[in-house]
């Protein structure tokens, strides 16, 4: 009797405890959304600092042991490796969503769960930026908005607009190489380019008068955004405000990184022109500046003016890929009768620039300080 009322209590202990296992397991929250990559082609709809951001893509990762958990991904969507020729080496990743950031990874707590659908909003920080971050998910669409503000910087909040003054206006060079041969006598590339820039004339104006014509206004946002105030035409009564997302920047002591949106450029400019048709002719040694940033050197002077430039660092090694277009004699010629239709009344002199197009390769050769860009002066 005293065995078989040991079996029975051991078949009552099991019992419990497979049902209240049962039980437990049947309790659990299970997330109805499973590890999901969004894009805009499969239910993305994100959104920085209120506006639409192209180009990207977000990762929904459920935590399996909590449901009220999870982490979202964000990284760029463009395939740079298809665009790029390479037998090895890895090959650049496309711009994240955050300047500076290719990735970026937000652990997401207190999710709620509504039917099909997950809610949930936080906050990221980290290295001095602040994510500010609100959303929903299903299985078949992800909302997620995104209010951003970077670490201070001498730039954030400021604006910066374009000078006509007669000469250079807000162009900006410097040229070092050695002369060049030139009707018998020698000419320098600096000089030669100061000359271009102060006698082309287009639709009567030179070029400063037409950059500062169609460029009015550059403003550096705290969240990271570059607006410019433009104009498509001279003719335009009115400046326009850029679209928020095609370009952005992060400050690194005398750097600035300027960080591209090509999705976001196709759609503003011209909704029929592709990704590809913007980044096909793009050289291998400019797309890795999509994910790293345009490096751009930048310095203030006394008066609060900005002077952003390429340097030398970043030019001269694409000026050296482009270098043997001009050892042909074909290409030369083309560039010379484009340059004289385009000048208009001043085609006559396009023919002295043809020495100068024939040196460029011992030009670039023999460069040891090349740099071009902008100079603006602060909005007051």
């Amino acid at each position: 009797m005293k065995k078989n009322l040991f079996y029975y209590l051991f078949a009552v202990i099991c019992s419990v405890a497979l049902f209240t296992s049962c039980s437990d397991d049947d309790d659990k929250i299970v997330s109805p959304v499973g590890e999901t990559t969004f894009t805009d082609a499969n239910g993305l709809q994100l959104t920085y600092s209120g506006a639409t951001m192209l180009g990207k893509k977000v990762t929904f990762s459920p935590n399996a042991a909590d449901a009220t958990k999870a982490t979202l991904t964000l990284a760029g969507e463009l395939d740079l490796s298809s665009m790029i020729n390479r037998s090895t080496g890895a090959s650049p990743q496309a711009p994240g969503v955050i300047p500076g950031e290719i990735t970026t990874v937000l652990n997401v707590e207190n999710i709620v769960i509504d039917g099909d659908k997950v809610k949930f909003k936080g906050t990221d920080e980290k290295n001095g930026r602040t994510i500010n971050y609100d959303g929903e998910a299903t299985s078949s669409f992800l909302k997620l908005n995104l209010t951003v503000s970077l670490p201070a910087n001498a730039l954030a909040g400021t604006a910066f607009t374009t000078i006509e003054d007669g000469g250079l206006g807000s162009l900006y060079y410097k040229w070092d190489a050695a002369e060049f041969p030139y009707f018998g006598g020698t000419w320098d590339i600096n000089s030669a380019i100061g000359l271009i820039i102060s006698f082309t004339q287009i639709d009567g104006k030179t070029i400063p008068a037409m950059l500062a014509g169609i460029l009015h206004k550059i403003t550096f946002l705290p969240d990271g955004n570059i607006q410019a105030e433009y104009k498509d035409e001279l003719t335009d009564a009115e400046w326009k405000t850029s679209d928020l997302n095609i370009a952005t920047y992060t400050v690194d002591g005398d750097k600035i990184y300027l960080y591209l949106n090509p999705s976001q450029i196709a759609a503003s400019v011209n909704r029929s022109i592709g990704v590809d048709d913007i980044l096909g002719n793009l050289i291998p040694a400019v797309l890795p500046m999509l994910s790293n940033g345009i490096p751009l050197s930048y310095s203030v002077d006394s008066d609060g003016n900005v002077t952003a430039y390429l340097d030398t660092a970043t030019l001269l090694p694409i000026l050296k890929l482009v270098a043997p277009m001009f050892e042909d004699e074909e290409f030369v010629n083309s560039l010379i009768q484009m340059l004289t239709e385009q000048a208009g009344d001043m085609g006559y002199l396009v023919g002295m620039l043809k020495p100068v197009l024939v040196a460029m390769p011992q030009i670039i050769e023999t460069t040891e300080v090349v740099q071009f860009g902008l100079k603006l002066a602060p909005v007051k």
